[in-house]
């Protein structure tokens, strides 16, 4: 009797490991189908993970991590973070709540004495990015890009903005000028009496088995595999992106990691073994604005999701939690086109068995005769991107562009092309005929320009 049940047990145990794994190839297969006509049009290169309950359900690296050395990205390359370094920042600041150190609710000027707004706002606000503090270089005193160049501290960077008014009064809005989460590193300098990075590795990276996750120090770091950061150009085309010195984002965009550290950060929270429930609550809390401690709360597909993106240039990434499923869904890239976010909210879709659309991104090129129809300015309202702004719709040499660069065409296997992608900030871009089948409306994302000539 033993024996039958032994059999039976180990059949049902092969069954079920069969079908994982045609689940997790049938994942694989509908997720190559999404990426690669990306990689393949030079949108998209880098490595992608999803887990579910603790177990790896697919990850895989797309597309190369050196164009010059021809070297392929690998489930180990590196990728600067950009604005999802900020979750780091945001848990290091509960962990020293955590240690009686600080409190969120303590004033600025408990810190900064000399601070003329230290009085207004709380630590609280500046983790919410409600603190009315402008970014570098608003008021016009100094070129922002220029900074980036050289190395600097977070005193360096805070003497940047510190003499200069408020944009608002704190907790009036939400501002991502990232000059609260510069201030939040320097704090955490001071009362931890370690470095931002050393802190980071002492207290998160190196107790998560975080190895490849660090905070860039200085020029002089060597750093293995990591990814070079490439930006579009012309229309199929990318370069390598303007390098910076990754200091001058102390706080809010200086982390490199891999998605394989990523998954251990989201699994240790998913476990709660990082913070404790109520700094997680505190965090993972709306605070206005959809807007927690370095991530944004934006439900998805009618499920809670907490998720952060970033961009900066060269490399661009998504990372999304979704705490109800024990999902975790990371999309780290070295391609400036922000990509990743979309990638990650259509593979969420794969593993809800949600609809999901895929861009069959084209070579095809635009007839000369029929882009006479498409071309010209098209003026959209105030509620615009940039208000009441005029956008004019070109033809070069068999593609359409505009102000703000080239339309990737999207092959809906129609005779004439009219879905578009702008490459630079991949929005969507759909032309619309009246009745009379003359094109007088162009749908940008989901707003509408009304052409005028």
């Amino acid at each position: 009797m033993k024996s039958k049940f032994l059999t039976i047990f180990i059949w049902l145990t092969y069954l079920g490991s069969y079908a994982y794994a045609q689940n997790n190839l049938d994942l694989e297969l509908k997720i190559d189908s999404l990426v690669n006509p990306l990689v393949a049009t030079n949108n998209y290169s880098g490595t992608i993970l999803v887990s579910k309950n603790g177990h790896t359900l697919f990850t895989k690296a797309y597309g190369k991590m050196n164009l010059d050395n021809s070297l392929e990205n690998n489930y180990n390359t590196k990728f600067f973070l950009a604005s999802l370094s900020m979750i780091f920042t945001s848990a290091a600041v509960l962990k020293l709540q955590e240690y009686g150190k600080l409190s969120i609710y303590d004033k600025l000027s408990k810190y900064y004495p000399e601070y003329n707004y230290g009085d207004s706002i709380t630590l609280h606000q500046m983790l919410a990015q409600r603190s009315g503090i402008p970014a570098i270089g608003y008021y016009g005193n100094i070129d922002y890009d220029s900074i980036t160049k050289l190395p600097q501290t977070t005193e360096s960077l805070i003497s940047y903005f510190r003499d200069y008014d408020l944009l608002f009064s704190p907790n009036e809005k939400y501002y991502h000028g990232r000059s609260e989460y510069i201030m939040l590193a320097n704090i955490i300098e001071k009362v931890s009496g370690k470095s931002f990075g050393g802190f980071l590795e002492d207290e998160i990276f190196n107790p998560l088995r975080m190895f490849q996750t660090k905070h860039f120090k200085s020029d002089n770091e060597i750093i293995n595999d990591l990814a070079t950061g490439y930006t579009p150009k012309d229309l199929y085309d990318v370069e390598p992106a303007k390098r910076i010195n990754w200091t001058s984002k102390t706080g809010h965009a200086s982390i490199y990691s891999t998605v394989g550290d990523l998954n251990k950060f989201g699994t240790a929270i998913l476990n709660n073994e990082l913070l404790s429930p109520d700094s997680q609550k505190k965090i993972f809390t709306n605070h206005g604005n959809q807007v927690g401690y370095g991530w944004f709360i934006r439900p998805h597909l009618g499920r809670t999701r907490y998720q952060m993106n970033g961009k900066s240039p060269g490399y661009s990434s998504y990372f999304a939690i979704y705490p109800e499923d024990n999902l975790l869904i990371i999309v780290l890239s070295n391609n400036f086109i922000p990509l990743p976010a979309q990638i990650g909210m259509t593979i969420a879709a794969m593993v809800f068995g949600e609809h999901f659309e895929i861009l069959n991104t084209s070579y095809r090129e635009v007839d000369f005769n029929y882009s006479k129809k498409l071309a010209g300015t098209y003026k959209f309202n105030k509620d615009f991107y940039v208000p009441n702004y005029e956008l004019k719709i070109k033809y070069n040499n068999g593609h359409l562009n505009c102000q703000w660069g080239d339309l990737i065409p999207i092959d809906n296997g129609e005779k004439n092309l009219r879905d578009f992608i702008l490459r630079t900030y991949w929005s969507s871009i759909h032309f619309i005929k009246d009745k009379s089948d003359e094109f007088v409306e162009m749908e940008f994302d989901e707003y509408i320009g009304v052409k005028i000539k």
